[in-house]
């Protein structure tokens, strides 16, 4: 077992640097002024083997900050491109992020550690770099939700604010943020190499995440067509996870899509408040792209542009094959994480048919979704009267729970405690903490994130609290 270590004694290589620099620029990271801890998180550092002991402020200021580098980190800028809201975009690449390096976990798994709001690099284009607070706070409080909720995502180290002062909407304040992934390689990373017509630098792409990151599919007659096959089906699984949750990413494009499938780039994202599909939490977003709605036949047309980068290196037939299996993975996935939040257990034929009904209800109604799913609980104690309340009460929405309370068994309560969660990171809630950080207040932040880690139990959100009217289902901006 790997033994606990100061940040001092943390030693990191870097195996994207094993690549030849067409794919990375070399950049030291640009100090913010005055830099000090405003948030850290002990569950992801013990993914690393940071003692939380050994780790002090000033310490986490000084690397995190830009002031120190980690033993062994030598930076580094990756280049990618994208299609972002449907248009391509020949490069991008990280504008405001650099990868430190990586380091192997206590449980094996290799980490690499990514600064973010580091300052400009060569792909900045006419950006500063930086990042603003309100923005890393809401990636910390994101990523680590999700990771509490079981869905696959990046991790959240920590947040060092600062006195430099960076131009958004207004003059706010520049922060950072580590932020933690086995690996940060995105879609757009292929389709960079494609589309300059580099062939040899794609194939050296692709066998560098099979070697690292899909070493069981080089045993594969194709294992290039292995790995998109298990890219496809992760990426049809994740975004399960989200539409059962209510979560809404609000920025997929391409160069934002984990080769993972792992939730990457927390932008404007949001849980859903009111069950409304057509839910846009980007007000970037005009045309309602990246609604709610749209994610699963989003994630499967990035799935498109990936195959179409790989199309040098598998046969364009075995690509739509693999490709095909995105719908009915997500289809049995979504169905399975709405069962168990449900609490049905086994298989029926009617199963798929009382999951769509209920969500007709609660659009019809207009009803809290988190909220919903805990008013069933009640509902399957004996106690009908909250779900009516959300719901309504009359004969379509009574025939449904008598079919639905049929259905279940003696488990059902038991397997909705484990999967409904009472503590949900709705934007009002971070908007507040925001604010108070903002003012130099930490310890809201301090306590949502702590009731984040076990959403499960009861929390800030008490059963069946109400969601102010300019609360709800609010859209936000891009800017960060």
């Amino acid at each position: 077992m790997m033994k606990w270590s100061g940040l001092d004694q943390l030693q990191l290589g870097n195996r994207f640097a094993e690549l030849p620099e067409p794919f990375y620029s070399l950049v030291q990271p640009q100090p913010l002024k005055n830099p000090h801890l405003v948030a850290f998180s002990t569950d992801a550092a013990a993914l690393i083997g940071l003692d939380p002991c050994q780790a002090s402020s000033q310490q986490l200021s000084e690397y995190f900050g830009g002031l120190r580098l980690l033993k062994g980190s030598n930076p580094l800028a990756t280049v990618y491109s994208g299609h972002q809201f449907g248009g391509y975009t020949a490069q991008l690449g990280d504008g405001r992020a650099l990868l430190l390096g990586d380091l192997e976990g206590r449980d094996g798994q290799r980490w690499e550690l990514q600064l973010k709001g580091s300052g400009k690099t060569p792909y900045s284009r006419h950006g500063d770099g930086r990042a603003a607070l309100r923005s890393v706070i809401r990636e910390y409080l994101g990523s680590e939700a999700l990771a509490a909720l079981g869905v696959p995502t990046t991790r959240a180290l920590c947040i060092i604010g600062s006195e430099t002062q960076i131009c958004r909407e207004s003059i706010e304040s520049g922060a950072s943020m580590v932020r933690l992934s086995p690996s940060h390689i995105r879609f757009g990373h292929f389709e960079y190499f494609y589309y300059t017509r580099r062939p040899e630098q794609l194939k050296q792409l692709a066998d560098f995440v099979i070697r690292h990151h899909y070493p069981h599919c080089s045993a594969e007659a194709n294992p290039c067509l292995a790995m998109y096959s298990e890219v496809v089906e992760r990426t049809a699984r994740l975004v399960a996870q989200w539409q059962a949750l209510g979560f809404c990413h609000g920025v997929m494009n391409t160069d934002n899509m984990s080769i993972l499938g792992l939730t990457l780039d927390y932008g404007p994202f949001g849980f859903l408040d009111d069950y409304q599909p057509d839910y846009i939490c980007n007000r970037t977003d005009e045309h309602g792209r990246y609604a709610y709605h749209q994610q699963p036949s989003i994630a499967m047309w990035n799935c498109v542009c990936l195959a179409q980068s790989l199309m040098g290196l598998v046969r364009q037939a075995d690509l739509q094959t693999a490709l095909n299996r995105f719908q009915p993975e997500y289809a049995i996935a979504y169905t399975e994480q709405m069962k168990r939040r449900l609490g049905i257990e086994g298989k029926d034929v009617q199963d798929g048919a009382l999951i769509e009904e209920f969500l007709q209800l609660l659009e019809q109604a207009k009803a809290d979704y988190n909220f919903t799913f805990l008013a069933l609980e009640h509902a399957v104690a004996g106690e009908a009267e909250p779900v009516m309340a959300l719901l309504g009460d009359n004969s379509r929405v009574r025939d449904w729970l008598s079919r639905y309370l049929g259905r279940i068994n003696i488990n059902a309560a038991q397997l909705m405690s484990q999967y409904n969660p009472r503590v949900v990171l709705r934007n009002y809630l971070a908007q507040q903490v925001i604010e108070q950080a903002e003012q130099g207040d930490y310890s809201e932040l301090a306590k949502l994130h702590a009731a984040l880690r076990t959403p499960c139990k009861e929390g800030l959100s008490r059963d069946f609290q109400p969601v102010r009217d300019g609360d709800r289902n609010v859209s936000l901006s891009c800017s960060s």
